[in-house]
């Protein structure tokens, strides 16, 4: 789940933090992308596993997570997508992945529509975005997010979280998508923030939350 109440280290989520949204360059028209889910019954193919890990390394986050992920899959709590970009020919290439997260039992602000009654809700949040290098600045982020505003449709949830650092423009690039701040919090930690030459104000995550339009 997302470690929404509890502090964690900056050097394992600054890159995957700075991929959420990347500004799109100019004259950068809309991707052409698919987003294929993870698929883990009955087993997760050893090369998707694979491909998770790559994105893990690439982006700063652990690979131990994927295991829990599967677990998360396999009890509906979490979905999971790779993100695949159309290219000109017809082929596609494995640009990041989304996930949507249906549960989230340290912060039920965050996802509680998979929360057992009476807190059933129907928040749910989109994390875990990761875009390669090579693959940003397309528009490809915000692609994959609008499309995984209409998924939180069909599984039935009324409002989108999600959290950035907060940061003015890391901020504004998700208020320009439809999405409000409601609150604040200290998630990073200060000996990682000094330690990278910046003020306390970066420890601090922004949680946003959008009403789903049906």
């Amino acid at each position: 789940m997302a470690e929404s109440k509890q502090q964690v280290d900056l050097r394992i989520v600054s890159n995957e933090v700075g991929a959420l949204l990347t500004p799109r360059g100019e004259d950068v028209r809309v991707p052409d992308i698919q987003l294929r889910p993870w698929v883990v019954v009955p087993a997760p193919s050893e090369a998707d596993v694979e491909e998770l890990k790559k994105q893990r390394i690439a982006c700063g986050w652990h690979s131990e997570r994927i295991p829990m992920w599967e677990e998360e899959i396999r009890s509906g709590t979490r979905y999971i997508w790779f993100i695949h970009l159309r290219t000109p020919t017809g082929s596609t290439e494995t640009a990041g992945m989304i996930s949507l997260c249906l549960y989230d039992p340290s912060d039920l602000s965050v996802a509680d529509m998979r929360a057992p009654p009476p807190q059933t809700g129907g928040r749910v949040e989109i994390g875990s975005l990761f875009i390669y290098p090579k693959y940003r600045r397309q528009g490809i982020g915000e692609a994959a997010i609008r499309e995984l505003e209409q998924k939180a449709v069909e599984v039935g949830a009324t409002t989108l979280t999600m959290n950035t650092m907060a940061l003015g423009e890391n901020v504004r690039r998700y208020e320009r998508m439809g999405y409000q701040q409601y609150k604040k919090e200290k998630k990073y930690l200060l000996r990682d923030i000094i330690g990278l030459g910046l003020s306390e104000e970066h420890c601090y995550a922004a949680f946003l939350e959008k009403e789903i339009v049906r």
